[in-house]
């Protein structure tokens, strides 16, 4: 089976579906849109949102379709929690994650006047005290890594690849989970991209 992944190194969504890769140890072959300007992608599927899989042949968008599809067909290093109220907790934490911490790392990274940091830091402020709430006395939420803190961990990786802006001292558990994710993912730092095909 031949599987391509559309993608660009620097976008969390990208980054989330190479951990889930690489957790589950399926090869797979790179496609960096912006070497060519998007135009393969647009080629293949008529669109321009990454992350896309080409999955023999069938175009496969988003991330978390993506995952969920790596999940079906290669149930082995589950992503997702046991049980139903576990598993629905988790596609909401990792919806939330997507929708809701992607506007606050927007709003860091184009904030432009010392006003605008201000308040994209008031913004993430309310989102780091809830993830140490989430994280108090936990390496993962579940009992393992899920798509849950995954999808957490990419878009908080973010802050520190794309943005240059490192989560404050204060959220001690917050702290604690991304560098218990940085060990996992084997990264040197947290300033680097992850990028291994399986671990």
């Amino acid at each position: 089976m031949a599987i391509r992944l559309f993608q660009s190194q620097t976008s969390m969504f990208c980054e989330k579906v190479r951990v889930v890769f690489a957790l589950k140890k399926v090869p797979y072959e790179i496609v960096d849109v912006r070497k060519d300007e998007r135009k393969s992608l647009i080629e293949f599927t008529g669109q321009r949102k990454v992350p896309t899989m080409d999955y023999n042949g069938k175009s496969v968008i988003d991330s978390t379709v993506i995952s969920a599809l790596l999940e079906k067909d290669y149930p082995a290093n589950s992503v997702y929690p046991d049980g139903a109220a576990a598993n629905g907790l988790c596609l909401a934490l990792e919806d939330w994650s997507d929708e809701v911490l992607i506007h606050a790392n927007h709003a860091m990274r184009r904030a432009e006047t010392p006003d605008a940091r201000k308040k994209a830091e008031e913004q993430w402020a309310t989102h780091f005290n809830a993830l140490e709430q989430m994280y108090s006395g936990k390496k993962f939420i579940f009992d393992r890594m899920t798509i849950a803190d995954i999808a957490i961990f990419s878009q908080l990786h973010y802050l520190y690849t794309t943005v240059k802006y490192e989560i404050p001292a204060n959220y001690k558990n917050v702290l604690a989970f991304m560098e218990n994710m940085r060990q996992t993912l084997k990264l040197n730092s947290l300033a680097d991209s992850f990028a291994a095909q399986s671990l």
